[in-house]
């Protein structure tokens, strides 16, 4: 896992390794609702086979019918032994198995890709941003090594700090508003800053307007004032 960490160094490795291991994290609930759905229907399995031995299975025991869960997931159907059964139970089998492919091959597998997705978008909004925040976590790591000298040293500690923040985001909204739904929210704010900065500026020229005509007005009051002043 360290050689992960550092091949985060280099910028084409680092996607990928951001990439994967946002993966992993956004996953890990899903993976466990899906181990779940895999026990109840290998245990389904296993009580409709009556736990028999299977010889593409030779090894495993009872594991074979969790396995063939597993195989049903991913679309890699074994479906040898079906005929075996009796004529009742053989149809309540089929209807258990259309039931496992709809929802562990099909569902599952397109909640995946959601997931993945959602994760791309995620990384490549911070693409940048978390690739300092590495390199950063590096320097930190490599500055607990250094001696009293090092560390009072000009070379290595110059006399600035270089200082990323996020630009028209707020912290707080990064963990709901993400991937095409975050984009849609930035550009509906950018749009509406936009209006308003539109309808500001009409309204100041209709009031420069407004203002010229009433000088105007009030140049010609004046100017007939002192008009009949003077007769």
């Amino acid at each position: 896992m360290k050689l992960f960490f550092f091949l985060r160094i280099y910028d084409g490795f680092s996607f990928l390794v951001q990439m994967m291991a946002g993966v992993f994290k956004d996953l890990k609930y899903f993976l466990l609702f899906f181990i779940i759905f895999i026990l109840q229907f290998g245990m389904i399995f296993l009580v409709l086979f009556k736990a028999q031995q299977i010889d593409e299975y030779n090894g495993v025991n009872k594991l074979a019918y969790f396995l063939m869960a597993f195989r049903i997931s991913s679309g890699d159907f074994q479906l040898d032994d079906y005929h075996s059964q009796t004529d009742g139970l053989v149809i309540f089998t089929w209807i258990i198995w259309l039931i496992a492919v709809l929802t562990l091959n099909i569902v599952f597998m397109n909640f995946i890709i959601a997931v993945i997705s959602e994760s791309y978008e995620r990384v490549m909004q911070k693409l940048v941003a978390e690739s300092f925040r590495v390199k950063a976590n590096m320097i930190v790591e490599r500055e607990q090594f250094f001696t009293e000298n090092d560390l009072k040293s000009t070379k290595y500690f110059p006399s600035y700090i270089v200082v990323r923040r996020p630009l028209n985001a707020v912290s707080k909204e990064d963990g709901e508003w993400q991937g095409f739904v975050r984009d849609l929210k930035q550009t509906i704010r950018t749009t509406a800053f936009k209006s308003k900065a539109d309808i500001i500026q009409n309204s100041n020229l209709k009031n420069q307007e407004l203002d010229k005509v009433w000088d105007e007005k009030i140049n010609i009051l004046n100017k007939k004032h002192d008009e009949s002043s003077k007769t």
